[in-house]
């Protein structure tokens, strides 16, 4: 009776060894740099062609990707490499990256590390891919407030857009504004009042500016004319031009013709259709 107890003993604890045994070490001593537009990973415990699934993250979208990789040795380092291209095509482009590796070999796939940051993370979040170049060149240029930062895909709102409007008018004309005295009894930001003495944005009925407001396509136009300074233009054909109001049809015109704005594929332009931050950053930065 013993033993067989305690051959039992034995058959149950079996499994449990054969399942500890087939367990995947984790990546040690993992370092990371960048060089130039390359990722290097070097992973001391690695061997020649092992298997790493990469989990990379990109600080500025918080998107997330994973790719494999089999180990490289030279000079004694073994390691994997990621290029700047295949990022962009895992997680869309970006100035900081978060990483974790694990293997990833025949007989399963360890825990992760613990995450590798790489580059800086944008100030901006929450952004399309076309927008990024952009984005970044105007964060150079503090052309937007922090709160704007925090998500480009966001409508803008009128105030939002008056401080824009204000920083781009600086830096093209070299000049500084002033915005001392308050223009609209709804609102003391110091940008809509020096948006309304530059003569760049006006205020609404009853003296209101409705700085909650969002940007429309047309009242865009208006504005980017004024800032711009764009002289009268050829008018264009547009499908839905009935649409669009009397007093902004000849700042559309401009704004077309500008590069400022453009039509849709079906050539409508959709007056009325509320602008994001990151569509309006992207028109400013590049005309200024």
């Amino acid at each position: 009776m013993k033993k067989i107890f305690i051959l039992m003993i034995i058959l149950i604890a079996m499994p449990i060894s054969a399942f500890a045994a087939k367990e995947v070490a984790m990546p040690l001593n993992v370092s990371a740099v960048k060089e130039s537009e390359v990722y290097n990973f070097e992973i001391k415990n690695a061997k020649n062609k092992d298997a790493i699934e990469i989990e990379v993250k990109s600080e500025g979208n918080d998107v997330k990707s994973k790719v494999t990789k089999n180990v490289l040795v030279k000079n004694n380092k073994k390691y994997i490499s990621l290029t700047q291209k295949e990022l962009d095509s895992l997680v869309g482009p970006s100035t900081g990256y978060t990483f974790r590796l694990r293997f990833a070999k025949n007989d399963g796939k360890s825990n992760f590390t613990e995450e590798l940051h790489l580059g800086k993370a944008p100030i901006f979040r929450n952004y399309s891919n076309w927008a990024y170049n952009d984005l970044l060149k105007a964060e150079e240029l503090k052309l937007f407030s922090k709160e704007v930062a925090k998500n480009t895909r966001e409508k803008i709102t009128r105030e939002e857009f008056a401080e824009i409007a204000v920083k781009a008018y600086e830096i093209k004309y070299k000049r500084s504004a002033q915005g001392s005295v308050k223009q609209f009894k709804d609102t003391d930001n110091k940008y809509v009042n020096m948006a309304y003495d530059l003569g760049i944005m006006k205020g609404k009925n009853s003296g209101e500016f409705a700085p909650k407001d969002h940007i429309t396509r047309e009242d865009y136009a208006v504005v980017i004319s004024n800032l711009f300074k764009l002289e009268k233009s050829k008018d264009l054909k547009i499908k839905d031009a009935k649409k669009i109001s009397n007093y902004a049809r000849d700042y559309v015109n401009n704004a077309l013709n500008g590069g400022y704005l453009n039509l849709d594929e079906k050539n409508n332009f959709n007056p009325k259709r509320e602008m994001t931050r990151e569509e309006v950053i992207s028109s400013i930065v590049r005309h200024i």
